[in-house]
């Protein structure tokens, strides 16, 4: 059994893209300053009685997939680079709230251990940005907001050669 530690920093990243471009580095969006992240791959269960047996049956139905997280809002990350509209859709370029706001399927690529790092697992697939709430207040003098990747279609596991 192998721990996968993340208290070196450079573990659990999370990027995004364009949908079909996460080997572009300059189109991709590491983002920054996560304080958490969970990953749901939630299969859904449908149950049923009959008058013929004392116990309830199941059968499975297609897993509701989503990513959510807590950011410390980056101005940069969150509005994006600049608001061109010959570049929307680009998750570097419009940020976190212009693809959210633009309802803009991304892609995803969440690591569970240091990307540079050879044989690093992640998981990817492409999704839609929801759940931005960023909240100030006195005992939390930064921006923080909820994100959530609700994921369309199916989680793909990889490794980084």
């Amino acid at each position: 059994m192998a721990v996968i530690n993340v208290s070196a920093g450079s573990e659990a990243v999370l990027e995004l893209s364009p949908v079909g471009d996460l080997d572009t580095a300059a189109n991709v969006l590491t983002v920054p300053q996560m304080q958490d992240i969970t990953i749901n791959n939630s299969t859904g269960v449908f149950r049923f009685k009959t008058l013929d047996n004392t116990a309830e049956s199941a059968v499975t139905t297609p897993a509701t997939n989503q990513l959510s997280l807590n950011v410390v809002v980056d101005e940069t990350s969150f509005f994006g680079e600049d608001n061109d509209p010959a570049t929307k859709g680009a998750v570097v370029e419009t940020g976190l709230f212009g693809v959210s706001k633009t309802k803009t399927k991304v892609a995803f690529r969440a690591y569970f251990s240091d990307p540079a790092t050879s044989g690093s697992k992640y998981l990817e697939g492409n999704a839609f940005i929801s759940g931005l709430s960023p909240t100030v207040n006195m005992d939390s003098p930064v921006w923080i907001s909820p994100v959530t990747l609700e994921v369309d279609g199916d989680f793909t596991e990889g490794t980084t050669s």
